[in-house]
């Protein structure tokens, strides 16, 4: 019943045998090691009486009593066991350069990680994949992307790529149910569906994060207290439009350079080595990739902060084709906020005009410190407008946060 759902034989899979067995009986069942081990052996005669070898075989494997150990030593160990465990049965679908898959799933998905399944598990029972194997991985890889990106009849003629992304969207639109974000997002809909493509004539669409990854190919060194040095600021100060008779004297100064250099560490972009900041394996690749850098960034666009990233991506929205104020940011978000009925996790009350300025300044000052935003105006009446590359970069974010995996029900 645990494994069927009383619906029969007929849908026994691998995949949920496995789930069952490494994960459901020593997470779910309030029992001891000794007996889990009990009820796998008798799993085990069942198959054999049902005629079902392969699967008595998975009951009786050393990989099982092995998980099930792990987990006696400890549920997180036991975790990791049932992971490496099922990546290495061959018929875990892996990502793949089309599709992550999200660690929370909608219906649609979640069909599409089964049915991946259950053909990576013919693959392996008839022997055109071999777990193990030299290669198998990328054959892995090369039949969940055919399985993904053929069209089948259960979904009108659409590949389960079309229906992943179609049920992303729509979960995208529908996160907070908040009628004004609705309204702001819902007409890029189309648009953020597909990637990005950068506009004619713009070449390289973030040239000053470009520069500041090649500045750091053979090391910068940092003070005492972790800031880059005073001369490397003082001679990046031009670059950031610093007009003040004296020059900065650290980095906190030189706000822009000090947001790219925490998104170049919280990207994995850089890293610290040793009194240097330096280039990771991954920001050596991004520097000589354009579109690597481009995806990067706009993957960089929102905070980690929940509330602010969901504000932020409102913000993109808004600005994508036209100028904005400070005035009319504040009362849409304002409006979004009481609309989802937000509240501080540590007071219980919502958030105020400082909390939601806050927010959305949290992605308009990274896009200025990539130099894709143009300001204009004072400081009591500034106006916002993405320039072209900007643009760019913007739906290729909202194309991510639309369409991507998802983590969390909120994105």
């Amino acid at each position: 019943d645990w494994l069927t759902a009383g619906e029969g034989l007929s849908v026994l899979t691998q995949e949920r045998l496995q789930h069952f067995l490494w994960y459901g009986l020593p997470m779910k069942w309030l029992t001891g090691t000794e007996h889990r081990r009990q009820v796998a052996d008798a799993l085990g005669r069942a198959f054999d009486l049902l005629g079902l070898p392969r699967y008595a075989a998975v009951c009786r494997s050393q990989t099982t009593a092995q998980v099930l150990d792990a987990y006696e030593r400890s549920d997180a160990e036991g975790k990791r066991a049932f992971l490496k465990a099922d990546a290495a049965s061959g018929i875990r679908p892996p990502d793949i350069d089309e599709l992550e898959w999200g660690s929370v799933m909608g219906m649609v998905e979640s069909d599409a990680l089964s049915s991946t399944a259950e053909l990576l598990e013919l693959a392996v029972a008839g022997g055109d994949l071999v777990p193990g194997a030299r290669g198998w991985k990328q054959r892995q890889a090369d039949l969940v992307g055919a399985h993904l990106t053929t069209a089948r009849i259960e979904l009108g003629g659409r590949t389960w790529l079309d229906a992943i992304a179609d049920e992303r969207l729509d979960t995208w639109l529908s996160t907070h149910r908040s009628p004004t974000r609705r309204r702001v997002l819902e007409p890029l809909a189309a648009t953020v569906r597909r990637p990005a493509e950068l506009p004619a004539g713009v070449e390289d669409p973030v040239p000053r994060l470009r520069w500041f990854l090649g500045e750091l190919a053979e090391g910068q060194p940092l003070t005492q207290t972790d800031n880059l040095s005073r001369a490397f600021v003082q001679a990046a100060a031009p670059r950031f439009g610093w007009d003040f008779a004296n020059p900065p004297r650290t980095e906190d100064e030189l706000y822009d350079l000090h947001q790219l250099r925490h998104l170049t560490q919280r990207l994995g972009l850089a890293r610290r080595s040793g009194r240097k900041l330096a280039l990771t394996p991954k920001g050596r690749a991004a520097v000589g990739d354009t579109e690597l850098l481009r995806r990067t960034a706009a993957q960089g666009l929102l905070s980690d902060h929940q509330f602010a990233a969901a504000l932020g991506e409102i913000t993109l929205a808004l600005l994508i084709d036209r100028e904005m104020h400070d005035d009319e940011l504040d009362a849409t978000l304002t409006d979004v906020v009481a609309e989802v009925g937000w509240r501080a996790t540590d007071t219980g009350l919502p958030p105020d005009e400082r909390d939601i300025s806050w927010a959305w300044h949290q992605t308009t000052n990274l896009l200025r410190a990539l130099d894709v935003l143009s300001t204009g105006g004072g400081w009591q009446d500034r106006s916002y407008a993405l320039t072209p590359a900007g643009r760019a970069v913007a739906l290729e974010c909202l194309h991510r946060r639309a369409t991507g995996p998802r983590s969390s029900p909120w994105g």
